[in-house]
């Protein structure tokens, strides 16, 4: 018995099954309440579990390999916003939403202890696109429940990570699949691909359709970056027709019918000042009014609370019923929350990661694995701000988990690949 529980805790053994369990929690982050809470929780329970040698593991390799700007610019976001936070007295909940940011050098120490193949990250991805997209076609096809949710209790969010994920599973078909000689792992990466576009469509969320769209013209460009422009322009053309096409197929009230009165209501605000939906000219009013409330109080901003009432009271007064208490804008958001410093936090926040991913980029060139991970990493950052410019991603733990995490996760590996192509000897750019 005492040689079975020594097996059983056996740091080898965990570590053999670290990549089994990471890549499961990963894959039901969509379908399963909760799920991407339970990520963080397993990464970081791991991460201080080998916590021994931390400063070796994590600190000198991210010098290495130039990745010091993601821990500046979380440094940064955090002292800010927490700062504000004992500034203004708030509750204990205000703090919640820097739990990720201070979690993500525990992270990255707990991947780096067990040291797996990137296989778990793309599979994970992969397979979480692909519930994704069957249990949106479940809930709207099936079940008749209109707009697809996933287990999310946000529609936006839902789609929004859906794009994220088949974003993931089609860089994992063009940088690692080539890498193995499984066909059944191309095979699900590019049903992946698939069905994380279709639960976006499925989601009928409008944000999320543009990021499909703006990331099929990326990656082409990135594919075919040694071909001529015409032929990169023409191939973005053929992406963008078959998303349309795939579009087609779905429901018109979620897709087509959509797109038509985001239109409507866009033009009708524009000419008039009326609302007359609750997606785009209401976003539209919200973030008119969140811009009045900005140049009054730039500095300062409302503080949260009177943010809230201040924002629902002039909407309600431009002749709006409802509550609405949320400008659906990241930058507008934290400038109405806190003022010009915590959007700038946000933007350093941001910058940082795609910083430190770029330069990764830049030196190391010769790695189709390191290209592929930073590239999609700098996307991810890419669609997160483009996310915030339509819903208050980094105010919603779902987003702020899966970003902070996935980006520790990509850094991990990317450390791990660098580190095996040097065995192990760094040197400090």
């Amino acid at each position: 018995m005492k040689d079975i529980f020594k097996n059983l805790v056996d740091k080898n053994c965990i570590h053999r099954l670290f990549p089994w369990i990471t890549g499961s929690i990963m894959s039901t982050i969509l379908v399963i309440p909760g799920a991407y809470w339970a990520l963080t929780l397993w990464l970081t329970l791991y991460g201080l579990w080998f916590i021994r040698g931390f400063t070796d593991r994590v600190w000198r390799p991210s010098c290495a390999i130039g990745a010091l700007y993601i821990w500046y610019g979380l440094t940064i976001y955090l002292l800010i916003g927490i700062g504000l936070g004992l500034i203004y007295g708030y509750e204990a909940s205000y703090y919640e939403a820097y739990v990720p940011m201070l979690l993500a050098p525990i992270i990255v120490n707990g991947v780096l202890a067990a040291k797996p193949s990137s296989t778990f990250f793309w599979m994970g991805a992969a397979l979480s696109a692909i519930f994704a997209g069957l249990m949106a076609s479940h809930q709207s096809l099936y079940l008749g429940l209109g707009r697809a949710f996933g287990a999310m209790n946000n529609i936006i969010i839902f789609g929004d990570l859906s794009v994220v994920m088949a974003m993931f599973s089609v860089f994992g078909l063009l940088y690692w699949s080539s890498t193995q000689s499984k066909y059944y792992l191309k095979i699900i990466l590019i049903i992946g691909s698939i069905l994380g576009v279709w639960a976006s469509l499925l989601s009928g969320t409008k944000g999320g359709w543009f990021s499909i769209l703006m990331i099929v013209v990326m990656v082409i460009w990135i594919a075919l970056k040694n071909t001529h422009p015409i032929r990169k322009f023409s191939w973005s053309i053929f992406g963008v027709g078959l998303i349309i096409l795939l579009a087609t197929f779905a429901p018109p009230d979620l897709v087509v019918n959509r797109v038509l009165d985001g239109v409507d209501g866009a033009s009708t605000w524009f000419l008039t000042g009326n609302v007359t939906d609750g997606s785009v000219s209401i976003r539209l009013e919200k973030w008119f009014q969140a811009f009045l409330m900005l140049i009054e109080k730039p500095l300062t901003g409302w503080g949260t609370q009177h943010a809230i009432t201040e924002l629902q009271a002039r909407i309600n007064e431009s002749g709006v019923p409802g509550v609405w208490i949320q400008a659906e804008n990241d930058l507008l958001q934290s400038g109405i929350n806190h003022g010009f410093p915590l959007i700038f936090s946000v933007l350093i926040l941001y910058a940082s990661f795609i910083l430190s991913f770029a330069k990764i980029r830049k030196l190391n060139p010769g790695s189709a694995l390191c290209t592929g991970l930073s590239s999609v990493a700098i996307l991810f950052v890419i669609l997160m701000i483009e996310f915030g410019l339509s819903v208050n991603a980094l105010g919603r733990n779902s987003f702020r988990h899966t970003f902070i995490v996935w980006e520790m996760l990509i850094l991990s590996l990317l450390l791990l690949e660098l580190s095996n192509k040097t065995n192990g000897k760094y040197t400090i750019s």
